[in-house]
C-alpha cells in the first residue's frame, strides 16, 4: 500500500469514526437554546434570528425531508454530525501537509518511521478536536458552528492544495475555490472569515520574499481583503439596495461581470484571479436572498421582518442588538451590567480578568487541559485530561516555529484572529446567559494542528535522543510513541468526554415545550421570557402543528415593533390574531415612558364566573371570592437613575392583557421574572410550567393552585421522558429547567396534604375516567412521584422545600421516603458553615425535628447561635429551641 492510498484510508476511516461516534451520541430531537429556532426555520424556511443563515436553512429543509429518522429535530442534527466528521477529516489531512511541508522528503518517499509518525500524529490531532468539549457538543445538535467549522477547515486545506501546485498551470482553482466557500460561509455564520488572514499569509509566504517592504504590503493588503468582504460584501451590498434599490445592485454585479471578461479577455492574470474570487465570494454570498424573499411571504416566523431594503439592511448588521465599541470595554446602557462592571478596577483589568480570562482561557482549558464540571461556570481542572493534550499542542506549536516558521505563523495567525482577537471584537458585557464557548471554535481547531505537529516531533525527537539510526528501530519507535500518545491523548479525551456529551435519550426539550403547552386552555396568549421557554414552542408549533392555537408572545421581541406588529395583524396556522389598541404606527415606534406607577381597573367578570364553575367541578373551595374587576398596579419594569420606566414589553403586555383577558385565558410562563409581570403576579394560580392570570388575589406570588388540575397537568399530561434514567446523562441547561419540576410536584403534594382526609376526584393515571382518594393519599403518590422521577441528589432541590418534603413524608407516616430528602440536606451541610448558609442549616434542623431525630436537630441548632440575622427565621428558630 502507497503512502498515498493509506493516507486517503486514514481519512476515510477517521471520517466514518467520528460519525458513528456523533450518531451513537446525536440528541434524538433539537436541544435547548437556538437549536428549536433552527429547526422550524429551516422546516419552514422562515426567518431566524439576525443576521441569519439561509445556507444553513436550505440544508436543514432538505434534510427535514428525509424519511428517517422519525424526529425532524433529528434529521436536522445529522447536518452537524456529518459537518463535524468532515472536519475532523480534513484536520487530520490538513496536519499531514503542514508536516509534509517541513520534511525534505518527499511524501510518497516516506519510510514506514516516518509514515507512522505522520498519519499518527495527524491522526492523534484530528481525534483531539473531535473529542474535545466544545467541538463535540456542537457535533450532536442543529446549530451553526459544526457547519461553521468545516467551512474553515475546507478553506484551510484548500489554500495549502494551492500551495502545494503552484505555480504549476491551473494553480488558480484553488484560490478561486476557496473563495466562493468563504462566500457560501457567510449564509451560514461569519467566524469562517476569519481564516481570510491566514490565506492572506500562505499566499504571500509562497509568492514573496520576507522583507519589511513585502510584509507591510501584506498587513495592508489582507486588512484590506478582510474589509473588501465585510464590509463592501457584506454590509455594502444591502447599503446599496437600500439606497438605490435594484438598479445599484444590478450596477454592480453588471460591472463586476464586465471586469472578469475584459481581464480574462486581456489575458490580466492577477486581476482576473481577484475579481473572479471577489464574483464568486458574491455569488456564494447570494443565498441571502432567501431571506428577503421569504421575509416577502411572512412565513410563521419571521424575525425582524426584514421584507424592505431598509429593513434587510438592519438586520444584516444585526441593529436589534446594537453596537458595541472596541473602547470602552465596560460600556453598556444596562443596569445589570453597570452592576457587574464595578467589580473592576479599570477597563484593563474588566478585559484580562473576565473577557480573556474566563471568557477565553477559561474555555480553552476545557477542550485541553480538561473542564471541572458540566455546570455554568465551571473552571479547568488539571486532572481530567492531565494537560496532556495541552502540553503536547504546546511542544508542536514550539516544534512547527523551529521547523517552519512560515506556516507556523499562518496557524497561529488562525489560532490568535479567531481566539484571543475576537475577544476583543466581541466585547463580551458581564454576565452573559449562557457559556459562549463555541465562538472560539476556529481556534481550537487550530490549536488541534499543533497537537498532531506535536506527536509528530516528539517521534522525531526521541529518535535522536535515543540514536536509533536502524528503520526497523525506529518504526517501533514511532509505532509505540503514536500508541502511547493516542491513549493518553485520545483515549483519556474519550473516557473523560463521552459520557457528558452522550444525549441519546435525553428528551428534556421536547418535553419540556409540550408540557409549557399542554397546561394552556385553549386559545391562550402565553408570555414567555427568553430561548428556552420560546423556542421548543416554536418547534412544536411549526413543525410537530402541536397546540397552533396557544400564541405565544416573546418578552424580549416583545421590545421590538415589528414583533408586536405581527402580533396583532397575522395568525400563524389559524391562530387568532392578538388585540392591540394600539395602532400599527403607535407599535412601530414604542419605546420607553417613564412612570412611577399606576392603577387601572381590569374587568373579570366573565373569568370570575369561570373560576367559580372550575371549583364547584372539581370540589374544591376557593380562598375568596372571585373579583368582578381586578384591581391592577401598573409597576415600572426598569428602575435606572432613581425613574421608572415602562418597557415596551411593559407596554405590551398592559395593552395586551387589558384587550384580550375577556374572552382569552391569558398565562405566564414559570420562568418570566415578577419584573414582566406588571403587578399580576398576586393574581395567578399556578397551573405547572405555567401560571394563570385569574380574578383572585393571592398572599402570595402564584400561591393559589386549583388542586385537580395541577395534580392533572403533573401527573397525566406532562412528560417526564429517561428523567429518572441514571443511565441518560442531562447537560446543564437540561438540568436546570427539568429541576422545576420537583418543587411543583412538592407545591401541590403540600396542598393536598392541607386536608388529608378530605376526597379529591382526579383523571386516571392512565386515562380514561376519573378515581377518587383522600388528598393526603394523593399527595403521598404525588410526593412518591417527584422523588422517583427527580432525585434530589441528581436535580437539586431548595433545602426549604426538601425540609418540607420531610415534614411531608413524616406526617404521611412513611419514614423511608423523609430519609431520602435527609440526605440530601446532609450532604449539603456538610459542604458549607452555619455563618455562610444559615437558611440551609435552619432548614436542617426543621427536617430532622419533623422526622423525630430530636438529639440531631438539637445540635444543628446549637452549631447555629448568632449566624441566624434574619429577624424572622430568628424568631421561628427560638420558638425551635423552646
Amino acid at each position: 500500500m502507497t503512502n498515498r492510498v493509506l493516507n486517503r484510508a486514514i481519512a476515510a476511516v477517521l471520517f466514518l469514526g467520528a460519525e458513528l461516534l456523533y450518531l451513537a451520541t446525536m440528541a434524538p430531537t433539537f436541544s435547548f437554546w437556538d437549536c428549536g429556532e433552527f429547526i422550524a426555520t429551516a422546516r419552514t424556511l422562515g426567518v431566524p434570528h439576525p443576521p441569519g443563515a439561509p445556507l444553513f436553512l436550505l440544508l436543514g429543509r432538505m434534510f427535514s425531508m428525509l424519511p428517517l429518522p422519525v424526529d425532524i429535530g433529528a434529521r436536522v442534527n445529522l447536518i452537524s454530525t456529518l459537518a463535524s466528521a468532515g472536519t475532523v477529516m480534513l484536520t487530520y489531512l490538513i496536519i499531514v501537509r503542514l508536516i509534509a511541508l517541513y520534511r525534505t522528503t518527499p511524501r510518497n518517499e516516506w519510510d514506514g518511521a516516518e509514515a507512522i509518525s505522520a498519519f499518527g500524529g495527524a491522526a492523534i490531532g484530528a481525534l483531539a478536536l473531535a473529542f474535545s468539549d466544545s467541538f463535540w457538543f456542537n457535533a450532536v445538535e442543529t446549530e451553526v458552528y459544526a457547519l461553521s467549522s468545516l467551512f474553515t477547515a475546507t478553506v484551510v486545506w484548500l489554500i495549502l492544495r494551492w500551495h502545494e501546485e503552484y505555480p504549476e498551470q491551473g494553480h488558480e482553482r484553488w484560490l478561486l475555490l476557496s473563495a466562493y466557500m468563504i462566500g457560501l460561509s457567510i449564509g451560514v455564520h461569519l467566524l469562517s472569515l476569519l481564516a481570510v488572514f491566514a490565506i492572506a499569509l500562505v499566499y504571500y509566504f509562497r509568492r514573496f520574499e520576507v522583507n519589511l517592504k513585502t510584509f507591510s504590503v501584506l498587513v495592508l493588503g489582507s486588512s484590506t481583503l478582510f474589509f473588501l468582504i465585510y464590509t463592501l460584501i457584506i454590509k455594502g451590498l444591502p447599503a446599496l439596495l437600500q439606497l438605490a434599490s435594484w438598479g445599484g445592485l444590478i450596477l454592480f454585479l453588471a460591472i463586476l461581470v464586465y471586469g472578469v471578461y475584459y481581464t480574462q479577455k486581456h489575458r490580466m492574470a492577477m486581476l482576473n484571479t481577484v475579481l473572479m474570487s471577489v464574483m464568486l465570494i458574491v455569488i456564494g454570498y447570494g443565498s441571502y436572498g432567501l431571506i428577503y424573499v421569504r421575509a416577502q411571504a411572512s412565513p410563521p416566523i419571521n424575525e425582524n421582518n426584514p421584507s424592505t431594503p431598509d429593513a434587510f439592511f438592519s438586520y444584516l448588521n444585526r441593529e436589534q442588538y446594537g453596537d458595541m465599541p472596541l473602547w470602552p470595554r465596560r460600556w453598556s446602557p444596562e443596569p445589570t451590567h453597570q452592576y457587574y462592571y464595578s467589580r473592576y478596577n479599570n477597563d484593563l483589568d474588566y478585559f484580562l480578568s473576565y473577557q480573556l480570562e474566563r471568557m477565553y482561557l477559561r474555555y480553552f482549558g476545557w477542550q485541553f487541559i480538561g473542564r471541572s464540571d458540566q455546570r455554568e461556570g465551571a473552571g479547568v481542572d488539571w486532572s481530567v485530561l492531565w494537560g496532556i493534550p495541552f502540553l503536547v499542542g504546546f511542544g508542536g506549536a514550539v516544534a512547527h516555529f523551529r521547523r517552519q516558521w512560515k506556516m507556523g505563523l499562518v496557524v497561529t495567525a488562525l489560532f490568535i484572529l479567531t481566539g484571543a482577537a475576537l475577544v476583543v471584537y466581541l466585547n463580551q458585557t458581564e454576565p452573559q446567559p449562557r457559556e459562549r464557548d463555541y465562538s472560539y471554535a476556529g481556534s481550537f481547531f487550530a490549536f488541534a494542528l499543533w497537537i498532531g505537529i506535536g506527536v509528530e516531533s516528539l517521534c522525531r525527537q526521541l529518535a535522536v535522543w535515543l540514536k536509533t539510526p536502524g528503520k526497523r528501530e525506529r518504526l517501533l519507535l514511532s509505532v509505540l510513541t503514536v500508541t502511547v500518545l493516542g491513549l493518553l491523548v485520545n483515549g483519556r479525551m474519550l473516557q473523560a468526554n463521552y459520557r457528558v456529551h452522550d444525549r441519546s435519550g435525553n428528551f428534556v426539550s421536547w418535553d419540556w415545550g409540550w408540557n409549557i403547552l399542554q397546561s394552556c386552555q385553549r386559545d391562550a396568549i402565553l408570555f414567555t421570557n427568553g430561548d428556552n421557554d420560546t423556542f421548543p414552542l416554536w418547534y412544536l408549533q411549526e413543525v410537530e402543528g402541536i397546540r397552533t392555537d396557544v400564541r405565544v408572545v416573546n418578552l424580549s421581541l416583545a421590545n421590538t415593533g415589528w414583533y408586536l406588529q405581527q402580533l396583532k395583524n397575522t395568525s400563524p396556522r389559524g391562530a387568532r390574531p392578538v388585540l392591540f389598541s394600539l395602532t400599527n404606527e403607535e407599535l412601530e415606534a414604542i419605546t420607553y415612558v417613564p412612570i412611577d406607577s399606576a392603577s387601572v381597573e381590569l374587568p373579570s367578570s366573565a373569568a370570575a364566573r369561570e373560576l367559580e364553575r372550575e371549583s364547584r367541578e372539581h370540589g374544591f373551595r376557593l380562598p375568596s371570592v372571585p373579583l368582578e374587576s381586578i384591581p391592577w398596579k401598573i409597576k415600572p419594569g426598569l428602575i435606572y437613575g432613581g425613574q421608572g420606566y415602562l418597557r415596551p414589553q411593559d407596554i405590551a403586555v398592559y395593552d395586551i392583557v387589558l384587550n384580550n383577558f375577556a374572552d382569552r385565558p391569558i398565562y405566564f410562563a414559570l420562568t418570566v421574572d415578577p419584573d414582566g409581570m406588571m403587578g399580576l403576579d398576586r393574581y395567578l394560580r399556578l397551573d405547572g410550567l405555567v401560571s394563570k392570570v385569574v380574578p383572585l388575589k393571592s398572599a402570595d406570588p402564584m400561591s393559589f393552585v386549583d388542586p385537580v388540575r395541577l395534580s392533572s397537568n403533573l401527573l397525566q399530561v406532562y412528560q417526564y421522558r429517561n428523567l429518572a434514567d441514571s443511565e441518560v446523562f442531562l447537560e446543564e441547561t437540561s438540568l436546570r429547567l427539568a429541576s422545576n419540576y420537583s418543587p411543583l410536584l412538592i407545591r401541590l403534594a403540600l396542598d393536598l396534604a392541607d386536608e388529608p382526609m378530605k376526597s379529591i376526584s382526579v383523571p386516571k393515571p392512565s386515562g380514561g375516567g376519573s378515581r377518587t382518594l383522600k388528598r393526603g393519599e394523593l399527595a403521598l403518590e404525588v410526593l412518591d412521584t417527584a422523588t422517583r422521577l427527580l432525585p434530589p441528589g441528581r436535580f437539586g432541590l431548595n433545602a426549604e422545600l426538601a425540609g418540607s418534603a420531610v415534614a411531608l413524608y413524616s406526617r404521611l407516616g412513611e419514614k423511608q421516603g423523609a430519609s431520602i430528602y435527609i440526605a440530601y440536606l446532609e450532604k449539603l451541610v456538610s459542604r458549607t458553615t452555619p455563618a455562610r448558609n444559615p437558611r440551609l442549616f435552619y432548614a436542617m434542623a426543621r427536617a430532622y425535628r419533623a422526622a423525630g431525630r430530636m438529639d440531631e436537630a438539637g445540635r444543628v441548632i446549637d452549631s447555629l447561635g448568632a449566624a441566624l440575622h434574619e429577624p424572622r427565621l430568628r424568631q421561628e428558630f427560638e420558638k425551635m429551641k423552646e
